[in-house]
């Protein structure tokens, strides 16, 4: 059962948030969530906000509530900790309605990870392993931008907060005693970041699927291709797909023979698209195709699998679980399969700067990094212990 002793109370009038803002104003922690809906919208439709402390559990209704300032005054109180999970898209909801990021925060399922809950476990599954209880889910698909809302509406959103106290009480414990909690301000820092949330349109391609297939002038023609969707999405408040999807985006950009754009034979552009956008597609293509070939982009350099690159891939992966068992986190979290793959590629030639990979700053190279470079200078090895027959970490002498 939740620890808090909050009762969920429903706010829909200005006068409601006023009193439920006094009552917060005294909270050392308030535990965040929202609900809101963007399949049919580029920006989310903010439908619900839910907020509770250890004496007090509000569903506050933007809906209803034209004026939310005086929550997001008390909201953004430097003096309070604000609890999320998986809080990117709650952040970028804040960020939109009230122009800041809540600080300081605690991310429970980024936590999680670094104390070997798995990586990115749902708060449902969370709450089970900590708290021994199932949350209901019958209401996880409900529309939240319908009015009135259901009693049943109103207890899963509250269940969200009121459960979150007690999971993020634990954690920290268990943070602390493990010395992690400097591992967790490390991990939430992007989310603290605001150009996390705000990539330029001309940097968009790179979120394309299928941009690292492309030659570098081909890229330059993703690039504006993108840029100009992305704008265009904006604009019209509608999803990206619902201009060009990302498949067509890249059958497009591989057209940089021509003089001009050639729609024909196209799977998965529809002609509606092509009558509304055909000339600004042909625009944004013909701009990308005149770029310089200075200004083209240039894809991360691939890992280079000669000979040995993949035994050496192996050690390394060895090494990784190593540590990880040892620490009790999972592999992946010290380091990707991507990472090591440059790291094994890299090891051909030592004497060069090393890649710029995740495990290589950080807890993570304090924790498995330096002894990744270690292995491949062959400076350490890794053996069977004689005593454990396991595998193990041994230093050359």
């Amino acid at each position: 059962m939740p620890t808090s002793k909050a009762t969920p109370e429903y706010i829909d009038t200005h006068d409601k948030l006023i009193t439920a803002c006094k009552r917060l104003a005294s909270a050392n922690v308030l535990c965040v969530d929202t609900e809101f809906h963007r399949e049919n919208t580029f920006y989310p439709r903010f439908a619900l906000m839910q907020v509770s402390s250890d004496n007090d559990c509000f569903i506050i209704d933007p809906m209803a509530i034209q004026e939310m300032s005086p929550f997001w005054e008390v909201l953004h109180q430097p003096d309070k900790f604000k609890v999320f999970h998986a809080p990117r898209q709650d952040i970028e909801i804040i960020l939109r309605e009230s122009g800041r990021i809540p600080k300081p925060l605690f991310d429970t399922q980024t936590a999680a990870s670094l104390l070997g809950y798995g990586l990115q476990i749902g708060f449902g599954n969370l709450v089970q392993r900590l708290l021994n209880k199932t949350l209901a889910k019958q209401e996880s698909f409900s529309d939240w931008l319908a009015r009135p809302l259901r009693p049943e509406q109103l207890t899963y959103a509250a269940d969200d907060v009121l459960y979150l106290l007690p999971i993020y009480q634990q954690l920290k414990q268990e943070l602390e005693a493990a010395g992690r909690l400097d591992w967790l301000i490390e991990e939430q820092a992007p989310l603290c970041d605001i150009t996390t949330y705000e990539t330029a349109p001309e940097e968009m391609f790179w979120r394309v699927k299928g941009a690292n297939k492309l030659k570098p002038q081909g890229l330059a023609v993703l690039r504006a291709l993108t840029a100009w969707r992305e704008k265009k999405a904006q604009s019209e408040d509608t999803p990206r797909r619902r201009i060009l999807a990302d498949e067509v985006l890249v059958e497009l950009a591989r057209q940089v023979k021509g003089e001009s754009l050639t729609f024909e034979r196209m799977r998965n552009i529809r002609g509606n698209a092509i009558r509304k956008y055909g000339h600004d597609i042909q625009s944004a293509w013909q701009a990308g195709k005149a770029c310089p070939s200075e200004q083209w982009p240039r894809s991360r350099p691939q890992p280079n699998h000669s000979a040995g690159t993949e035994l050496r891939k192996e050690m390394l992966s060895t090494l990784v679980k190593l540590r990880a068992d040892e620490k009790n986190i999972a592999a992946c979290i010290l380091a990707n399969k991507s990472d090591l793959s440059m790291l094994a590629s890299w090891g051909r030639k030592t004497d060069a700067s090393p890649p710029d990979v995740a495990c290589l700053h950080g807890w993570r190279h304090e924790l498995v990094g330096e002894e990744l470079i270690r292995l491949l200078k062959g400076e350490i090895c890794l053996c069977i212990d004689s005593s454990t027959k396991l595998p193990a970490i041994e230093r050359k002498t």
